[in-house]
C-alpha cells in the first residue's frame, strides 16, 4: 500500500426492513457529496443481520475521514433518522493493510 488510507466506519441499526431504502437515500444524497470530499477513495455499505448497518468510508485525508459524519450530520438527520432504530457508533482510524483483487 504506497498512499496512506485513513477509514470512518459507522455501525448502527436500521428499523426492520429499511435496509434498501437507507441504501437508496444514501447512493443518491451522500454519496455525491462524500465523492466531493478532499481524499475520498471508497465507500462501502454493508447490511449484516439483525438489521445492522456498516458504513465504511475510505480517505487519503486523515482530518477529512475524522470530520466526515459531522460534515454530513445535518443531510443525515434530515434524510435518514426516520430509518434508524438507534444512533450510529462512529469508529476512525488509520488503514493499515488493505488489499484489492
Amino acid at each position: 500500500m504506497s498512499e496512506k488510507l485513513f477509514a470512518a466506519i459507522r455501525r448502527g441499526k436500521v428499523k426492520p426492513g429499511m435496509a434498501g431504502e437507507f441504501a437508496k437515500r444514501v447512493e443518491a444524497g451522500a454519496l455525491p457529496v462524500m465523492r466531493k470530499m478532499d481524499g475520498f477513495k471508497g465507500y462501502y455499505l454493508i447490511a449484516g443481520d439483525d438489521d445492522t448497518i456498516i458504513a465504511v468510508s475510505l480517505f487519503t485525508n486523515r482530518s477529512v475521514a475524522e470530520t466526515s459524519t459531522a460534515t454530513l450530520m445535518p443531510w443525515i438527520k434530515e434524510n435518514l433518522g426516520a430509518l434508524l432504530a438507534s444512533p450510529t457508533e462512529p469508529i476512525e482510524g488509520e488503514v493499515l493493510v488493505s488489499a484489492i483483487a
